[in-house]
């Protein structure tokens, strides 16, 4: 499988490993392209020449005929069902039941058996024994940023991996979707917020975990190759220094091992012979050691069912008609589902058991099908549709209609509502309602444009903000695809509206890596944004929290545990991709630290939502000294809890915010209670030289307290009173209690007991 960025060069690898002539006018792959390879050397039985080259027809007759002939000699013994051992081959499979199935006709099974005959088939007398019969397919992946999202539902344990980069372009610069067209043309598409390095290292982590869920028994052998493209931009020391910086990239992660070799190869000299770039020899090697050491035995009549289902030349086949097929090949009907699976690892075909749509038909051209998935995705690089206001709708805001899924799929040979059927099944689209379009919708947001502006960022007008929320990987980077499935599974919850921009002097709130919702009604926003190490969570309220009958701590919470279920359900959807194996990579949820808004993004340490309160300690690795949560962290964590003696003697817990409505008017205090404040702290002989101490103990952050000391320099009593206003203005659950710990915190022991004895605390 050939992986990497647009424009990198992976058409033109798979050239150089055909030893075909460069090409310097190869057009840019589009969602896929799958081939079906010979590789090279005298080892394989039916090739002629030592060149790679594509399966042809007889190459197919061949070696069925040989298959044929198998069943016939003496050698042949040792092929016996896997999952049988009383179905034997030693004997030929009729004609009639094969060309019985599907309208086979029978003078091409006649003729196979013609060409099984001694004097056709000469070159095999002299084989001593059966050998393997192997085939390649190669996947050369289209590499803009739409069709990445597509990938993880194809990659299958038993797959070498060739991870394409650049070699002439700086690692650390930010990355351009790049395409040749067939006049010559090359045109530069989106610049997205990751450099080269973040994307190869993406890559690698992602390959790995998706390797480390086949791992557990041992039988997984893919590896992964690292090759640097257009080297012959780079003299010897330049493809060294390349080499160098790319394999710091993963000398100290966890998938180091999984990396066999970084290669800088030169596509020009493909098919020069001895002028040929030696590392192109290097990698045909390592594919033809891959391929020794991948084989393992097969049933002969395994093999026979998939050379009969390529004869028919049809894309889509029910599973009835396959188990007719197997059964015509000697494979036991309860057995046809466990080959359509075999095949299906291999890339040969898609079966698709386990949702509803399709499980009762099988794929037999998996390019074709990915080619009609690309299809709806190719609106930039297709013209002649009907509608091109719902193309533009599907463009700019990733919202797919059933008018227009329909007129693209209408002759694709498969029902368009089973294709949207398996998009939904996967999250990569999901149903949604919007004022936009009055027929079906979906959500796709992998066909979106990425952004590239502030996390941060947001519409301006908010009432309150929670601090940032960061959803990190034990990989170090967001799993591609898995951000866009998050999207679309946040979307189908019932309390979630996607914030779609009704006109264009709105604001644009939805990307491919950046989507906005509404929460609840009255409606909150709360915004995702994929910013490669971790998807950044904002959550924001645009009225003033009197006048909301939700408490905006308690939308952030509910959002929160949405968004655990999503991911979970999300990774639980990636599993499928992969026979059930669980994920072995770690998913934790970090709550951006807000001691120093100057300085660079970290984490508050050792943190627990289930487990920590408001009134606790916190700290990180900025400082040193713990400290009470911001008024804009605490809405992540609970409340207070007391505990009290029930009349019957039995313990209750209950929290301040579960007390009775005009107890918690009243103990709630607000601006209105600055003066209040003051004559308490006044009468106790607070000392007003320590307000910084005890606006940093109520939750306010350094730039605060500077502004607040710059604009009063040496005036104490202006400053605590400042101090005051700040906090009962930002902390929506200030309280006498809060404000009694926080000066007990800094020495003031007897005012604090003053104020819980005279407030009833």
């Amino acid at each position: 499988m050939l992986l990497g960025s647009a424009g990198t060069g992976k058409t033109s690898l798979k050239r150089s490993l055909m030893e075909e002539p460069f090409n310097p006018h190869t057009t840019s792959t589009i969602v896929s392209d799958v081939s079906s390879v010979r590789p090279f050397g005298h080892e394989w039985q039916t090739m002629r020449g030592k060149k790679w080259r594509e399966t042809t027809d007889k190459d197919e007759i061949e070696e069925l005929a040989y298959l044929f002939k198998s069943f016939q000699s003496k050698q042949s013994s040792h092929h016996r069902s896997i999952l049988s051992a009383q179905y034997s081959h030693d004997e030929l499979i009729s004609t009639s039941s094969i060309t019985s199935v599907l309208g086979i006709e029978s003078s091409f099974i006649q003729s196979i058996l013609r060409r099984a005959t001694p004097g056709e088939l000469s070159f095999l007398s002299s084989l001593s024994q059966s050998t393997v019969q192997p085939f390649l397919h190669i996947w050369d992946c289209g590499g803009q940023p739409v069709f990445l999202e597509i990938l993880p539902a194809f990659l299958t344990p038993r797959t070498m991996f060739l991870l394409l980069f650049d070699a002439s372009k700086d690692f650390r610069k930010r990355w351009q979707s790049r395409q040749n067209t067939p006049d010559g043309k090359v045109l530069f598409g989106e610049v997205v917020n990751e450099s080269t390095s973040d994307l190869m290292a993406k890559w690698m982590s992602t390959i790995h975990s998706h390797l480390m869920k086949h791992n557990k028994d041992n039988t997984s052998s893919s590896s992964l190759y690292c090759i640097g493209t257009r080297g012959d931009k780079l003299n010897s020391e330049g493809k060294k220094e390349v080499k160098q910086q790319m394999q710091s990239l993963f000398e100290e992660k966890d998938f180091s091992d999984l990396i066999k070799d970084v290669l800088i190869i030169d596509n020009t000299t493909s098919g020069r012979g001895e002028k040929e770039d030696p590392s192109i020899k290097e990698l045909r090697k390592a594919i033809d050691g891959f391929i020794k050491k991948l084989v393992v035995p097969t049933p002969v009549n395994w093999v026979l069912f998939r050379k009969v289902y390529q004869e028919l030349k049809q894309n889509v086949i029910s599973a009835s008609d396959a188990i007719a097929i197997g059964v015509a090949c000697h494979i036991p009907a309860a057995d046809v589902p466990e080959v359509l699976k075999f095949y299906h690892e291999l890339g040969a075909l898609l079966y698709y058991p386990q949702i509803e749509g399709l499980k009762n038909k099988v794929i037999l051209s998996p390019k074709w099908f990915v080619d009609t998935i690309g299809k709806v995705f190719m609106f930039p690089l297709e013209r002649g549709w009907s509608k091109e206001d719902r193309w533009s709708l599907f463009q700019n805001k990733g919202i797919l209609v059933q008018p227009l899924y329909q007129e693209v799929w209408q002759s694709s040979g498969i029902d368009p509502e089973e294709i949207i059927e398996l998009l939904v099944y996967f999250r990569l689209a999901a149903p949604v309602q919007t004022e936009l379009s009055r027929f079906k919708q979906y959500f796709l947001p992998a066909v979106l444009q990425g952004y590239t502006g502030d996390p941060n960022e947001v519409r301006p007008g908010y009432e309150l903000r929670a601090s940032p929320v960061h959803i990190t990987f034990s990989t170090g980077y967001v799993p591609p695809g898995f951000f866009t499935r998050l999207a679309t599974t946040v979307a189908t919850d019932a309390n979630v509206k996607l914030k779609v921009a009704h006109s264009k002097l709105e604001i644009k709130s939805i990307y491919r890596n950046r989507v906005c919702f509404s929460y609840g009604r009255p409606s909150d926003d709360f915004v995702l944004i994929d910013i490669n190490d971790a998807i950044h969570v904002n959550v924001l309220r645009y009225v003033p929290e009197c006048s909301h009958p939700v408490p905006f701590k308690t939308v952030c919470q509910k959002i929160m545990k949405l968004l655990e279920e999503c991911c979970q359900q999300v990774e639980d959807t990636l599993t499928l991709y992969h026979n059930g194996n669980n994920a072995d990579q770690s998913r934790k949820v970090q709550y951006v630290c807000q001691c120093s808004p100057s300085s660079d993004v970290h984490y508050i340490n050792d943190i627990d939502a289930e487990k920590q309160l408001c009134s606790e300690f916190v700290h990180c690795d900025m400082e040193t000294i713990p400290r009470r949560l911001t008024s804009n962290e605490l809405l992540w964590f609970k409340e207070v809890f007391h505990l009290l003696i029930s009349p019957f003697n039995s313990l209750t817990q209950i929290s301040v915010r579960e007390s009775n409505d005009q107890q918690k008017v009243t103990s709630i205090l607000t601006i209105t209670n600055l003066l209040d404040i003051i004559r308490v702290l006044e009468k106790c002989n607070f000392q007003n030289r320590k307000w910084r101490k005890l606006g940093l103990c109520l939750g306010l952050i350094h730039p605060e307290l500077k502004t607040i000391e710059d604009n009063y320099p040496r005036d104490a009593e202006r400053c605590l009173e400042e101090c005051l206003a700040k906090w009962l203005t930002v902390d929506i659950e200030a309280t006498w209690d809060k404000l009694a710990i926080a000066v007990d915190e800094v020495g003031e022991i007897l005012v604090a007991e003053y104020i819980r004895s005279t407030k009833g605390l």
